[in-house]
């Protein structure tokens, strides 16, 4: 065959292929379907049937599924689509077609037949990029496990970068996670729904490691803050989601549509009582924080599926402020106010990508502040809430600093409340003075404010949060210079 490419008004020399169509050539797709067109298995009693209609077959480009509900009929079918492709002069490769038996196994397992060759009978096998499985409850349980390891392994090699770009900005580091680990997160969500919890912890566990370590964070940290501080959707939430918007997808395909007959099957199912697709997005909505109820004729219906979308959106950014406003951890994460662009007003946003995660350029201030603000830091009114080996849980009131002993040592007294060591205080003397000359309006803040209230004003502060940064790991590192302080009756006896 002869090919030339034309754009525009120009077009290149004739060129010659001599081996059919060009792989991924715009043609090939259609001369396969008009090759393929009149290729029909005759129905038969036994057929899968989905609202009534008989499905025995399915195709993806050259992947086909032939199927039935009893092994005779399906060797018919097999026999038939031999026999099809013989009269084309196509070759069906036995030993990469596969055959799977789903429900309980018969006492004596049949031989399938590819003209004369044997069918391998496999337990799992991958359709179109999905492993299906049938000696487990769910069939999507291997794909799960699959997707899982892909996205660590994909988290892991965007990490692997460090030594030679240094640490990730936290900007480019999301646009990584939603180009290369976010796509295995998803996969298959829009129909292997989450019913079995144990089967999506992998997913959770992949898309956490990944936010802390952008974050800096540690390992154990609070749930809540990756999404609060990034914008980023909890998994488990976007693949319901997106369950949802193939929903609505389904519903506007005409009656014609073998994927509206399987809507219209399942719903129908979820009508009767019986597990089905849409029973399993009930049983999703019904666990969210704030429980939605769905009926069978909304599954049906654009403006019901929208509301349902919103509501869930709501209850899961409701979830989240709840931790911010209650979690003793977050106290200096509430009653921020964001721009909406929207609204061109200031208003509360749960999640967002905050901006002291991507104005503050230099790596080790940046995480010092994010570890100020979420409550990650060294400082002992963290560190001795925990019981170690040989020390019990210290009471907060407790909670010494180490240079002054007077007061809880916390984030506010360590910034700007401590006056027992001269070095501190020099290095809090020329941040306020930096600081104010970079935000004029906190000079006058600063006089008629609390301690507490003006170190939230600085971190919303876009022209001065670089300088808090820096601050924050000038202190920090101060006081991990020195030996926490221990109170005494707290060892534990051994």
């Amino acid at each position: 065959m002869v090919f030339a490419v034309k754009y525009g008004d120009e077009h290149c020399l004739p060129f010659r292929s001599l081996i059919g169509l060009l792989t991924g050539d715009s043609a090939s797709p259609g001369l396969w379907n008009v090759f393929f067109a009149d290729f029909r298995l005759r129905e038969h009693p036994d057929d899968v049937r989905l609202h009534g209609h008989a499905v025995s077959q399915a195709e993806q480009a050259d992947d086909n599924i032939i199927m039935s509900t009893s092994f005779s009929t399906l060797q018919a079918k097999v026999n038939q689509f031999f026999d099809w492709c013989t009269g084309k002069r196509v070759f069906v490769s036995a030993s990469k077609s596969k055959w799977m038996i789903f429900g309980p196994l018969p006492h004596i397992i049949p031989t399938l037949r590819l003209g004369n060759l044997i069918v391998e009978l496999v337990s799992e096998f991958k359709y179109v990029g999905v492993w299906l499985t049938s000696i487990t409850a769910n069939v999507f349980s291997r794909h799960y496990a699959a997707s899982a390891a892909k996205a660590r392994n994909a988290s892991n090699a965007v990490f692997a970068m460090k030594h030679r770009v240094g640490s990730l900005p936290v900007k480019e580091g999301l646009q990584l996670y939603m180009a290369r680990v976010d796509c295995y997160l998803i996969s298959a969500a829009e129909i292997s729904i989450d019913v079995d919890a144990h089967l999506i912890e992998e997913h959770l566990d992949a898309q956490h490691l990944f936010l802390r370590r952008l974050l800096g964070i540690n390992s154990r940290s609070m749930l809540a803050v990756l999404f609060t501080e990034t914008g980023v959707m909890p998994i488990r939430i976007r693949r319901l989601l997106l369950a949802l918007s193939r929903l609505q997808y389904m519903v506007h395909l005409g009656d014609e549509r073998r994927v509206r007959w399987a809507l219209l099957d399942s719903v129908d199912l979820f009508r009767a009582g019986h597990p089905s697709w849409a029973g399993d997005i009930a049983i999703l909505l019904r666990a969210l924080p704030t429980p939605i109820r769905i009926a069978p004729g909304d599954y049906l219906s654009i403006p019901a599926i929208e509301a349902i979308t919103k509501k869930v959106v709501e209850a899961v950014d409701a979830d989240l402020q709840f931790d911010i406003n209650f979690l003793r951890k977050t106290h200096l994460l509430r009653n921020r106010l964001e721009y909406v662009e929207e609204s061109e007003t200031l208003s509360l946003v749960t999640r967002r990508r905050r901006h002291y995660l991507t104005m503050t350029l230099i790596p080790a201030h940046r995480i010092a502040l994010t570890r100020l603000l979420l409550s990650d830091h060294n400082l002992s009114v963290e560190r001795l809430r925990y019981r170690t080996r040989y020390r019990l849980p210290i009471p907060r009131e407790e909670r010494l600093c180490r240079l002054c002993r007077r007061a809880v040592e916390d984030e506010v007294h360590a910034t700007l409340d401590c006056d027992a060591h001269p070095p501190l205080v020099a290095l809090r003397a020329t941040f306020l003075h930096d600081i104010f000359e970079c935000d004029p309006a906190l000079k006058a803040q600063y006089a008629i404010l609390s301690h507490y209230d003006f170190l939230c004003r600085m971190v919303s502060s876009r022209k001065g949060v670089t300088r808090l940064a820096k601050y924050a790991c000038d202190v920090l590192a101060l006081f991990d210079s020195f030996e926490r302080f221990i109170p005494a009756g707290y060892e534990v006896v051994r």
